[in-house]
């Protein structure tokens, strides 16, 4: 199906409909409109990680798109980083001029950077030649960007973590999205700034209305399904060369919910493709997706994970009237093959606490309902860059950046399968900071862990958190009891003080159905970044001896 009539009727609205949320596309423009930011000149892009684990060198990404339309040479491509005003390395990285002329094209250059950490500031420096101009950009060359140096924390203390704990972003997006308005990074480029930032793994979760299209262009679908056959083959691929880190195979559908409208439902680990076009632009009035979300849970292989993506995001009016976007809905939450919900997504939001509700109240009906955290990353590993007005206006934040929102997974040894089952146990915490372990020891069962269903009416309950300098101290913990058809209630409520590490163990007694569940935040004011930062745990479930 031909895209090239895209909403082209409808430019003054869509200009309030967006933004996107990937590496910014500005050479796509509606027929017969004017567009600000598109330029004679390839996309020319330099990110890296928000922060680095001690003892890393910096990784830069290097990135060039649509060369082939607009060759030109890379003369040069150079470094300054800076710590408080002052200048620490100068470093030229590219070694000798390319000629770019490739659709895309990318690398990542190392930095060394011994005896430096805290925050640093990274300048880097292109230099182009078109021909006829010598053109210098810093960090990208898109009209009205910022330029501004990329911020990075280097870390003097590792993630918070615990023995066999690693983390990965659940929610990310490749270069397997390319279109109109954006596209995304390269996997393994995403894999070598991950392992900077201290995961291990991450789930890659192109939009179904994306993975559809040709090759080589993204106007047209192809019924072959090539570019989703590659996704599977590269992540075969890179899982098969890396030993220490694993991408895990996924997709964000589109599908209906119990009222029609498109809301998106994340896929792990499916090798089987669901179309969902409906909220795709593709063609005007062709908004009504393909799959609603019981048919794709109806049909998915049974070691498929389902999250319910950000389900509570706010959703513009222009949205739900020309892409019929709306959000799940209570019933939406019924389905017995829906693993969980994916309300932490980039940031602490309206949408956060609603989720974050929406899940409570799942637990206290009885549903085993996982929360999963990501960032809905679309490369963007320092600065969120986005098309904030289409065709007029770059938009920059510091929110939904790769890795920032980090899913914790208890396992043994790493492997996408392994990943996968673990999630699907309920061993994981969700996390932007602290980190949280919580135990069991029953007669009955030993030591158990986060995820489990224990039986039995006593049992001794360990709570272990760890924070850092990065993070904050300790602000409160809280561990809450849900009884099935009731209320939650606190079996611990406390403030700290300049605490980093903190271990409380109690006892706990079990009448009914129920289960426990850890929340740790930490203090805004001797955070890093001056933000509290938080942690959940997924619940441990109970069930009295006397009803088994």
């Amino acid at each position: 199906m031909e895209r090239a009539r895209v909403l082209t009727d409808l430019l003054p609205s869509l200009l309030q409909m967006f933004p996107v949320f990937l590496y910014a596309e500005t050479h796509y423009r509606f027929r017969y409109f004017f567009s600000f930011l598109r330029k004679h000149e390839p996309e020319i892009i330099a990110d890296a990680p928000h922060r680095l684990e001690p003892n890393q060198p910096l990784p830069i990404l290097v990135l060039v798109k649509d060369a082939h339309q607009f060759p030109l040479t890379l003369d040069k491509v150079s470094v300054v980083i800076r710590k408080d005003g002052k200048t620490l390395i100068e470093k030229k990285l590219l070694k000798s001029p390319i000629e770019l002329t490739e659709k895309f094209l990318w690398r990542v250059y190392e930095v060394p950077l011994e005896g430096i950490n805290g925050i640093i500031e990274c300048d880097v420096i292109f230099e182009i030649n078109d021909g006829k101009r010598q053109l210098t950009y810093h960090n990208d060359n898109y009209r009205t960007s910022s330029h501004h140096t990329l911020k990075i924390f280097v870390a003097p203390l590792p993630l918070p973590r615990f023995e066999h704990l690693h983390f990965g972003e659940c929610h990310s997006h490749s270069s397997y999205t390319d279109d109109q308005v954006e596209f995304g990074s390269p996997m393994e480029a995403s894999i070598q700034l991950s392992l900077a930032l201290g995961l291990s793994f991450f789930c890659v979760t192109d939009h179904s209305y994306d993975l559809d299209d040709s090759v080589d262009n993204y106007l047209v679908n192809d019924s072959n399904l090539p570019k989703w056959n590659l996704l599977q083959q590269e992540v075969d691929d890179q899982n098969s060369k890396n030993m220490n880190f694993v991408i895990v195979r996924g997709e964000e559908v589109t599908c209906r919910n119990s009222k029609d409208q498109n809301i998106h439902l994340l896929l792990l680990g499916n090798r089987k493709f669901f179309h969902g076009s409906g909220d795709g632009a593709e063609l005007w009035l062709k908004t009504c997706s393909e799959n609603s979300i019981d048919e794709i849970l109806n049909s998915i292989e049974p070691s498929v994970l389902s999250f319910a993506a950000h389900p509570k995001e706010r959703v513009s009016i222009l949205q739900r009237l020309l892409l019929r976007r709306g959000k799940w809905l209570q019933q939406d939450f019924i389905h017995h093959q829906l693993t969980g919900i994916q309300f932490i997504n980039g940031h602490v939001s309206e949408g956060f606490w609603q989720g974050y509700q929406q899940w409570i109240e799942a637990l206290l009906e009885g549903k085993r309902m996982l929360v999963l955290a990501g960032d809905d990353a679309h490369g963007n590993f320092n600065r969120f860059r986005q098309i904030g007005i289409p065709f007029l206006k770059i938009r920059e934040t510091g929110y939904q950046l790769f890795g920032k929102m980090r899913t914790g997974v208890y396992l043994q040894s790493l492997s996408e399968e392994n990943i996968l089952r673990a999630i699907h146990s309920g061993k994981v915490i969700v996390t932007d900071g602290p980190a949280v372990n919580l135990t069991i020891d029953s007669p009955e069962h030993g030591i158990s862990s986060i995820g489990e269903i224990i039986s039995g009416n006593k049992h001794s309950v360990s709570l272990e958190v760890r924070s850092s300098s990065e993070y904050g101290s300790i602000d409160s913990i809280k561990v809450f009891i849900g009884n099935t058809g009731a209320k939650e209630t606190a079996v611990i409520s406390e403030k700290l003080f300049q605490k980093y590490t903190v271990t409380r163990n109690f006892s706990l007694g079990i009448t009914k159905k129920s289960y426990i569940r850890a929340e740790v935040w930490t203090l805004s004011s001797d955070s890093i970044d001056a933000q509290p930062h938080f942690c959940l745990t997924n619940p441990i479930w109970f069930t009295p001896a006397s009803t088994v």
